[in-house]
């Protein structure tokens, strides 16, 4: 199994190949997913009506663990 975390300024909804799993924060912490290892599509809804610059990004996530989860940046576009 490996582990990610999804990080951006704001709150929003994580799918990973399509599928949701969740808002990216449990309150003020990051939420740790876990996936089989491969490559994968990553994406964030914001809340709000925001969008991120990209809304999914392909990764190649492998060679994680629970404690050192492989961060997933995502960022606003900033006209808004």
């Amino acid at each position: 199994m490996e582990y990610f975390t999804v990080s951006c300024q704001r709150r929003g909804s994580v799918s990973i190949d399509g599928l949701y799993q969740g808002e990216n924060t449990n309150g003020d912490t990051l939420r740790v997913f876990q996936c089989s290892a491969g490559l994968h599509d990553i994406s964030l809804k914001c809340r709000l009506g925001r969008r991120c610059r990209e809304m999914t990004q392909r990764v190649l996530i492998s060679r994680t663990n629970a404690i050192v989860p492989m961060v997933i940046r995502f960022f606003c576009e900033l006209n808004q």
